[in-house]
């Protein structure tokens, strides 16, 4: 759905207009990633195929930079294991294939990582320009990557200052104020117009991706807690088994194998300590940013929002398994132990969902599709099928992109017209009898999404008070007839009901 709300403005809206902040369903994306998209559709249409395309380009960009990157941080086991993590990990697989700027994101960060290796040591005119210049393209590429600059630019200026190599100091400003620049432009051009969403910052808020800062409580602190092992799960992927949210965390944690990463994790961070102030920084650096624009809620701390961290924290994780295995004597088979258990996870689990193909995302899998091909093969002369209000977004896209036999009626949302919940459901009942007339009618409903793009969640309460609301949208229709075919996925669900005359 996800992909669906922004692909809804890639289809139709030219160049000039994917720069204005009024994208379909208050999407949100950098002009560079629009653009590059919207080029894919012009070329080979509006399948979506073609949306995926520059998501796809830039994921296997991701594999094959982040090999030279690997290679400059880590010795051989540790670039087996970085790109092993990369290339398998669930998460990361499944955004590059995504029509979201996720994957570009991420593309980005390995970038900005090879230029920072190929660049820094070069205090020439040239390549100081040069290194401005790309850093300055890419953040019309990806919102995140200023914390990457600027993470890097603050671990290279202050490795400067403790030197004293103040002329190295100085040079380096140049495409640092290069970045700054760009970014400035970009905010104010573009950005800026994305922050003002009240919705959109309880969405987060309420989903506990912003940091509590300062923290002032044991439940304050939990939170570091749980982000640390969350992020070794998404978008890291490196859980053995994905447990239901009703497991304590204690369980939660020892299921995922959260342990041995976490580990891993701390060994590569003090290992990048004691080898090089200057890699410590620039690996830290972006990852404490970022905190603190959660802290002062710029940038939400959760999940896909974070794939853009993923080549730093890997590095971090690969250097720790490296500098571990290192004390086991080189004589012994099984030193290669703990490398095959940190791989074991993302390997396999992406080796199910390629196997199980509804598994693939995780939740992400969408039955959009399905359920409408599934209609418009049955559909039958003098048929109406209603789709509730909660499954629209799918049908208006797809009925623009693909064309079906039918045209649907677009259930009416009443939440915020009715006075409770009794007055919702007499005009439901009167929208329903309206469709007496037809010979069969098409129930369709989301089985997931019970609320809009701009909606505050549990509101309005009368609404969200009860969980019966699917019962008693099925029991409305029952009401016309006989139930005659069913098709119900994890998503979305469809019934056709022979109307009673």
């Amino acid at each position: 759905m996800d992909e669906i709300f922004l692909a809804t403005s890639l289809v139709k809206m030219n160049f000039m207009e994917l720069t204005s902040p009024s994208l379909d369903y208050e999407q949100k994306a950098p002009i560079g990633f629009l653009w590059m998209c919207r080029l894919a559709v012009l070329a080979f249409g509006k399948g979506e195929m073609a949306l995926r395309l520059f998501p796809l380009l830039c994921g296997f960009g991701t594999l094959f930079l982040f090999v030279p990157v690997a290679r400059y941080f880590l010795k051989p086991l540790g670039v087996v294991v970085a790109v092993g993590i990369m290339a398998a990990a669930p998460p990361i697989v499944y955004h590059a294939v995504e029509a979201k700027q996720y994957s570009t994101e991420l593309f980005a960060s390995v970038l900005i990582m090879l230029s920072y290796i190929k660049f820094h040591r070069k205090m020439n005119m040239r390549s100081l320009l040069l290194w401005g210049f790309l850093g300055a393209a890419i953040l019309w590429f990806s919102f995140s990557s200023i914390f990457i600059l600027a993470g890097l630019a603050f671990g290279v200026c202050l490795s400067y200052m403790l030197r004293k190599e103040w002329s190295a100091l100085f040079r380096s400003i140049i495409p640092f104020s290069m970045w700054l620049v760009s970014f400035a432009v970009n905010f104010f051009l573009f950005t800026y117009q994305h922050t003002d969403s009240e919705w959109l910052l309880y969405w987060f808020r309420i989903r506990d991706s912003f940091m509590p800062f300062p923290p002032s409580s044991v439940t304050d602190l939990k939170w570091f807690f749980k982000k640390t092992f969350s992020i070794l799960h998404y978008p890291l992927g490196l859980s053995w088994v994905e447990v239901s949210h009703s497991y304590n965390e204690v369980l939660r944690v020892l299921a995922r194998m959260s342990l041995l990463p976490l580990l891993l994790l701390g060994a590569g961070l003090v290992a990048f300590y004691r080898k090089d102030k200057r890699e410590f920084a620039i690996i830290v650096f972006p990852v404490l940013l970022t905190l603190l624009a959660s802290g002062l809620t710029l940038y939400p701390f959760m999940d896909r929002l974070l794939v853009f961290l993923a080549p730093l924290l890997i590095l971090a994780v690969a250097l720790g398994c490296e500098r571990i295995v290192n004390y086991f004597p080189n004589s012994a088979k099984w030193r290669y132990i703990l490398p095959v258990l940190l791989l074991a996870g993302p390997i396999a689990n992406s080796m199910y969902q390629v196997v199980n193909t509804g598994r693939f995302g995780d939740y992400k899998k969408s039955y959009q599709v399905e359920t409408l091909t599934y209609i418009n093969d049955r559909y039958q002369e003098g048929d109406v099928v209603y789709i509730y209000w909660n499954d629209l977004v799918g049908y208006r896209y797809y009925k623009t992109v693909d064309g079906y036999k039918y045209e649907a009626v677009q259930g009416k949302d009443y939440r915020y017209v009715a006075a409770d919940k009794a007055d919702y459901y007499r005009r439901l009942a009167a929208d329903v009898d309206a469709l007496r007339t037809s010979k069969r009618v098409w129930l369709v409903y989301s089985n997931r999404v019970w609320s809009n793009i701009g909606d505050f969640d549990g509101r309005p309460a009368w609404y969200y008070a009860e969980d019966n609301t699917r019962k008693m949208l099925h029991d409305k229709f029952s009401a016309l007839g006989t139930e005659v075919d069913t098709y119900l996925t994890d998503e979305v669900n469809v019934h056709l009901f022979e109307v009673r005359k």
